[in-house]
C-alpha cells in the first residue's frame, strides 16, 4: 500500500486538488458512499511534502505523517473523532456537500474539519479504498452552511493528506444499503 499512496499523492497540492477537484463535481458526493457509510475511517494529514531525491517530487509518505484522524460512527449514526493532536474522543458531523464530503468538528469557536475530495487509489474491483483529504482549523462558521466553499477557499492553506476506510469494515462499507 505504500507504494500506491506514495504514488497516487506525488502531486503537489495545488496541483493535486485542481486535477481532481471537477472530477470529483461531476461526480458529485455519491462518489463518496462507501466512505460515509464505513463505521471507521482513518486519515493521515501531513504539514509538509518530503522530496523524493530522484525525482523532485513532492510525496506524503505512509508512517511518517504530522496527524491522524480516526472517525467512528456509531449504530446511531453519530460519529466520534480522535485527533492525534488532542486526547480524548470528541463529537463531529459528517456532511455531505455537493462536490465533497466533509467531518466538522467543533471545539469552541473553532471547526476542525477534514474534507475528502477525491478518490486516489482503486482495487481490482474498481472500489475506492484511499482518498484524497485535506484538514483545515479554522474559525469561519459559514462551514456549517456551505462547506464546500470554505474548503475551495481555504485549500491551499490546509494540510494534505489521504483517509482510507478500517479495511475490517470495507465490506461493509461497500454494501448498498438494500443488502
Amino acid at each position: 500500500m505504500k507504494a500506491a499512496v506514495t504514488s497516487a499523492i506525488q502531486l503537489g497540492a495545488g496541483l493535486a486538488l485542481a486535477a481532481v477537484a471537477p472530477l470529483a463535481a461531476a461526480q458529485g458526493t455519491t462518489q463518496f458512499d462507501p466512505i460515509a457509510r464505513s463505521p471507521f475511517v482513518h486519515c493521515a494529514f501531513y504539514r509538509q511534502y518530503e522530496i523524493d531525491p530522484a525525482t523532485g517530487d513532492r510525496l506524503l509518505v505512509e508512517g511518517r505523517s504530522d496527524s491522524l484522524m480516526h472517525y467512528q460512527r456509531g449504530s446511531d449514526n453519530n460519529v466520534r473523532s480522535i485527533d492525534t493532536r488532542r486526547a480524548g474522543a470528541r463529537d463531529a458531523q459528517l456532511v455531505r456537500g455537493k462536490k465533497y464530503l466533509h467531518y466538522i468538528e467543533r471545539s469552541g469557536s473553532m471547526f476542525v474539519v477534514t474534507t475528502i475530495y477525491a478518490c486516489l487509489e482503486r482495487d481490482a474491483q474498481g472500489n475506492c479504498i484511499n482518498y484524497g483529504a485535506v484538514n483545515a482549523r479554522h474559525f469561519d462558521a459559514r462551514v456549517l452552511r456551505d462547506p464546500d466553499a470554505v474548503y475551495e477557499e481555504l485549500q491551499a492553506s490546509a494540510e494534505p493528506g489521504f483517509c482510507d476506510h478500517s479495511f475490517l469494515n470495507l465490506q461493509e462499507a461497500l454494501r448498498t444499503p438494500s443488502q
